[in-house]
């Protein structure tokens, strides 16, 4: 009270110069109104002022929690966050501390600890952009630790919420609605629910403002479509997405996607439709100035990047979709090859190495917590949706999960399996070549074995790759062919020995496909790689 009355004579000081001459041109009964004004605006100044020190107050928490987690002191930066929260449960960046800390958590392994902020935020600050943005977080932690159907469904659920908790009259433009829509697509397909899927995708390319997500709605819908057989629709939507115009990033990527998986479609689609081969061309692929004398492994991207291994060299290469080279060091017995995401990786005999990184990483036998001894003769590895690598070595029969150095199990042990290669598909879904028994086996995102999605009379199978529509390539290096399958386990191809133009596989090791459906074939007594186009 003492400091509103000080505030009320300090500005009613300041206006009686000003009263004489309203007084001087109004009637008597106007001057006492004038006065109230001043004595409104006082009482609004006191309260004013005090929450603009909070608000300033906050701010600089908010921007002291973010350079702390810039710099990597990420404990400090959660410290921060929820300082900001404790002390200013009601500011304007209350759920945008909240949410960010429950990030930070996540990246550090906190996921209990985080999902309690999480409830936090959907508790006191239930409609925030903040809070649907909550929801995803929420579901894709969810789907990280999925261990079959149900977790994924329980996922999507979460997903699912955004656009009917937040629907557009009331937030016009929140980014976080697209999101949603295309991941719980994602989900669907995983799990079966096609169709549902589809309207997902579709709703969020029609109901939603255009963003990256729509781009990535678009991208997925096409290629749904494709694997669904409904071509001509798919041809339309990923024509008018390779067709669009515009320089950002998000827009880049979607194009060129696009472009490929137009590329891919007439490769594996149409050609085949009018009788006619898959692919046009076979050539010595241009390793601009890199000659190249053993190729022992080669892995490509969906963006058409592509890692050589050359064990005689000894060398790894990163080269862009047209064979320039991006990235090469020198490095000792390097095996095979893969892609971690958009991170490139090398095997040799004992670990995992992101070459370019600088990183690598070894794994302990999974024998006994007294018992530790490194895992040596790596023969192939992938790693999954969860994070996990999944690892197959020479003197094991199965396939070792490892979520970590030391917490390795083995799966399909009790198969008796003699394993040579491993990949992964766009549903999370993992495939083993098996070399003795002559087959393919399938994982479920439960680690559940299915009966063999294929089983042939191969000679010497060494090596197994995916496309991304789920058609498998093996390599029979006995045979020197490669035999092509559809997602079903049908044979719809052979390649080889002679492959045309003058070459012919002598020594074939490894093979790749990338997104435009490009076949990559290491043979190390061919000083190329060998590239059907």
């Amino acid at each position: 009270m003492q400091l509103l009355s000080l505030s009320v004579s300090s500005v009613s000081r300041a206006a009686a110069p000003v009263v004489p001459r309203i007084a001087g041109r109004a009637t008597r009964r106007q001057v006492p109104a004038c006065l109230c004004c001043v004595l409104v605006v006082a009482s609004w100044l006191a309260v004013a002022l005090p929450c603009a020190g909070q608000n300033a107050a906050a701010a600089r928490l908010e921007r002291e929690a973010a350079r702390l987690a810039d710099t990597g002191e990420i404990e400090r930066a959660i410290e921060s966050y929820r300082l900001l929260t404790q002390q200013f449960p009601d500011d304007r960046l209350a759920p945008g501390a909240l949410l960010a800390a429950a990030r930070l958590l996540i990246s550090t392994g906190e996921e209990r600890t985080a999902d309690d902020l999480i409830e936090s935020l959907l508790t006191r600050h239930p409609r925030t952009e903040e809070a649907a943005e909550a929801f995803l977080l929420r579901g894709d932690a969810r789907a990280a630790t999925a261990r079959g159907d149900d977790d994924y469904r329980a996922a999507r659920t979460l997903f699912r919420r955004v656009p009917l908790l937040f629907g557009r009259d009331e937030f016009p433009e929140l980014p976080a609605r697209a999101q949603a829509r295309v991941r719980s697509a994602r989900l669907g397909l995983q799990i079966g629910d096609r169709e549902g899927a589809v309207g997902e995708l579709v709703a969020a390319i029609e109901d939603e403002p255009a963003s990256a997500w729509t781009g990535r709605a678009r991208r997925l819908l096409g290629r749904t479509w494709l694997e669904s057989g409904e071509i001509d629709a798919a041809l339309e939507v990923l024509q008018s997405l390779a067709d669009q115009e515009g320089d950002e990033p998000s827009l880049v990527a979607d194009r060129r996607a696009a472009k490929s998986l137009l590329s891919y479609a007439d490769r594996h689609i149409l050609r085949p439709g009018r009788g006619l081969p898959r692919w046009r061309s076979t050539a010595r692929w241009p390793v601009s100035g890199l000659a190249l004398r053993e190729p022992e492994g080669v892995a490509a991207a969906d963006d058409g990047r592509v890692v050589v291994v050359d064990s005689e060299l000894p060398l790894v290469a990163l080269l862009d979709a047209s064979g320039r080279p991006l990235q090469s060091l020198a490095l000792d017995d390097a095996l095979r090859p893969g892609f971690a995401g958009d991170t490139p990786y090398v095997l040799t005999d004992e670990r995992i190495v992101l070459p370019f990184d600088g990183q690598s990483l070894d794994f302990l036998q999974p024998v006994s917590s007294s018992r530790e001894s490194p895992l040596r003769n790596l023969r192939a590895a992938v790693r999954d949706a969860r994070g996990e690598w999944l690892v197959l070595a020479r003197g094991w029969r199965g396939v070792l999960a490892f979520s970590g150095r030391r917490d390795g199990r083995e799966l399909l042990g009790s198969l008796r399996p003699d394993l040579v290669d491993i990949e992964r598909d766009s549903l999370g879904r993992t495939y083993v070549l098996d070399e003795d028994s002559e087959r393919v086996l399938r994982i479920s995102v439960d680690r559940m074995a299915t009966d063999p999605v294929i089983a042939e009379d191969w000679r010497r199978p060494v090596a197994l790759a995916l496309d991304i529509l789920g058609t498998l390539y093996v390599l029979d290096r006995g045979e020197r062919q490669v035999f092509v399958y559809s997602a079903a386990g049908r044979r719809v191809d052979t390649i080889g020995p002679d492959l045309g133009a003058g070459i012919e596989l002598r020594n074939p090791v490894d093979l790749a496909v990338d997104g435009a459906g490009r076949l990559f074939i290491a043979d190390t007594k061919l000083p190329f790689l060998v590239v059907l186009e």
